[in-house]
């Protein structure tokens, strides 16, 4: 190899204390050192053909370990020309169907057509059909034609904040100019509200506590949130609001934002007044020192 430490070994008495011989052995014998550990390959190469891909370990899966029916091959059917493949007619299968069957859930009503938008698909259109001569007549203040509607903005019991804003949706969505009272923020509509209520459940007869929603059209009282969004989901609350002033798109009041209050222009919202020197409640505002939005309400 041509280093100098190496030597050739001819003489067969050194092969023999090696216990070889001359003809077993042609290389000559390196002494190693500390430079030469990490050039020399010491092992054989692995016997590998180049041409061949390593064979992959075999897998195993649930279907190898156990036995299923849906795991063994299915045989291959092959037609004969002799059998020629099934034709199913499908009015044969169709004979004995009635064409007027799609309607049986509403045998009972008269059909009559009727092409309103926003009406529910899913009903049939003689069904969309509401009159408002058919509720009960039970106008607010100032309600006569007009969407009445009185919510809370209160988040205090969550089903009822949710109710009212899903009856606030209804009505934006079908883009009626509604007139919104809300018992939180005036004590005046709450007690608009239990008198108009009056006599209607609770006990002895007598509603309590009001809850809203509660929603009034052209002077009529249509129900609370299950009753309004079962007309909703019908299709027929276009019905009713027919004739009533429309609700321009996008429209934001300029006065409150559509938060229908405003802060009380005499006291600034304090709900105080002072009369030289005495100090008194002011006239003009509600409990919580706010008043109407003179544009929008």
């Amino acid at each position: 190899m041509g280093c100098v430490s190496s030597s050739l070994l001819n003489n067969d008495e050194e092969f023999s204390q090696m216990g070889g011989s001359a003809s077993a052995l042609g290389h000559h014998i390196v002494s190693l050192t500390s430079t030469t550990y990490g050039l020399l390959s010491l092992d054989p190469p692995p016997d590998q053909s180049p041409n061949l891909a390593p064979t992959p370990p075999p897998r195993f899966t649930l279907g190898s370990l156990i036995p299923s029916p849906l795991s063994e091959p299915r045989p291959h059917l092959h037609r004969s020309s002799d059998h020629p493949p099934d034709v199913i007619n499908s009015w044969e299968l169709m004979a004995g169907l009635d064409p007027e069957s799609s309607h049986r859930f509403y045998s009972r009503l008269p059909i009559k057509p009727d092409n309103k938008e926003n009406s529910n698909p899913n009903f049939p259109s003689h069904c969309n059909k509401v009159s408002i001569d058919g509720f009960e007549k039970l106008c607010p203040p100032n309600g006569e034609n007009k969407v009445v509607i009185y919510t809370t903005t209160l988040r205090g019991v969550r089903k009822t904040f949710e109710d009212c804003n899903a009856v606030r949706a209804a009505m934006e969505g079908l883009g009626v100019l509604f007139c919104e009272r809300d018992i939180s923020m005036d004590i005046g509509f709450r007690e608009e509200l239990r008198e108009l209520m009056k006599g209607r459940g609770g006990n002895g007869g007598e509603m309590v506590v009001p809850v809203p929603p509660r929603v009034f059209v052209k002077g009529r009282y249509l129900g609370g949130a299950e009753e309004v969004m079962r007309i909703v989901e019908e299709g027929g609350l276009s019905e009713l609001i027919q004739g009533l002033p429309k609700l321009k798109a996008g429209y934001v009041c300029e006065g409150c934002g559509g938060a229908r209050f405003l802060p009380c222009f005499t006291c600034n919202g304090s709900c105080k007044m002072v009369t030289g020197s005495v100090v008194v409640r002011c006239s003009d505002c509600n409990e919580n020192g706010l008043v109407l939005c003179p544009i929008c309400s």
